[in-house]
């Protein structure tokens, strides 16, 4: 089957759209028009966030409260077929609840990888993989335990 390079470019830029318009603006008006009701979200950072575009949007709220300046800046994508691959880096002060964390007023970076499938202009599912403890870290609620070799 013939690869259409036409899709695999307006599947990039759906995604980078949503990264922007939704996670960056906090506009969710713009995730109805971008993700299915439907939409199934795979995060292991947040296993109870259940499928559903309304779903979605709490979520983002959610950590658009707790750091209200968030920033997402796409470092790297990739696209086949119908999936489109972003590396991404975050930013954000913490200056709401968070997590049920109290506000530190802590700057935090953290980066990670997203995967989105979209089928007929509309996100369908996605993936979300970073690590929660080097967010913990920053804003000092996680404390590495020092570890010693042993030769």
């Amino acid at each position: 089957m013939p690869i259409d390079r036409n899709s695999i470019a307006d599947n990039k830029e759906m995604a980078h759209r949503f990264v922007d318009e939704c996670w960056n603006l906090g506009k969710m008006d713009s995730l109805r028009e971008m993700v299915a009701t439907d939409c199934r979200i795979h995060d292991p950072v947040f296993p109870s966030l259940t499928s559903g575009a309304g779903n979605l949007a709490r979520h983002i709220s959610m950590c658009r409260n707790g750091f209200p300046d968030l920033n997402f800046t796409i470092d790297d994508t990739i696209a086949e077929r119908d999936e489109v691959v972003i590396h991404w880096t975050a930013r954000g002060m913490h200056c709401g609840v968070f997590l049920g964390m109290q506000p530190t007023n802590r700057s935090a970076t953290v980066s990670g990888t997203s995967i989105y499938r979209i089928d007929d202009c509309m996100i369908v599912e996605m993936w979300a993989d970073w690590n929660l403890m080097t967010l913990m870290n920053q804003l000092g609620a996680a404390v590495p335990q020092k570890v010693e070799a042993k030769v």
